[in-house]
């Protein structure tokens, strides 16, 4: 779950909990009388991490850093055959498999069959791309090498990430039935 996130859910807490139980004090019968100033969820700040956030398909990249931090240990049972080369294009593939699994067991528990047609089709590219780039911000990958591409890396994922989010509404269309 993203910071983000957490966040969200806090508020939304907060809000709950203050509206289930009676203030207890004059001091707080005056906070609630007063006209709100606390953050709310949809604000220009989330709006911007949500931008930057989007398709990055944290349970891939989770994965991943695991994978790649594992890399030699995982070379030296495989006689050398899972490279870092691997594991960066395996998980590449695992990505759109992945968000396509964790789709249809969530339509399968509503009782909707998996049409193919209605498959997120510029999701499952966009995590994708996400990936590809995200990844190469994780230290020790296969392909960036150097302090000075890594930093290029690192802005390269922001980047990517802000321009997917742009290119949403060019190719996410609404589902249609």
């Amino acid at each position: 779950m993203s910071i983000n996130s957490l966040t969200n859910d806090e508020l939304r807490r907060e809000r709950v909990s203050k509206s289930a139980t009676a203030a207890a004090s004059p001091v707080e019968v005056a906070a609630d009388a007063a006209p709100p100033r606390a953050a709310k969820e949809d604000n220009k700040v989330t709006s911007a991490l949500e931008m930057l956030t989007k398709y990055i398909p944290t349970e891939s990249i989770t994965l991943y850093v695991a994978a790649v931090s594992a890399a030699p240990a995982i070379a030296s049972i495989t006689s050398g055959i899972v490279t870092g080369v691997i594991l960066y294009w395996g998980f590449a593939v695992l990505t759109p498999l992945l968000l396509l699994l964790v789709l249809m067991s969530k339509r399968a528990s509503d009782g909707q069959p998996p049409v193919p047609k209605r498959w997120p089709w510029w999701k499952l590219v966009a995590a994708t791309i996400a990936f590809l780039v995200w990844a190469l911000a994780v230290p020790n990958n296969p392909y960036v090498q150097g302090d000075a591409a890594a930093v290029v890396a690192g802005f390269g994922a922001i980047l990517i990430s802000s321009i997917l989010s742009l290119l949403e509404p060019i190719f996410d269309r609404p589902a249609t039935s």
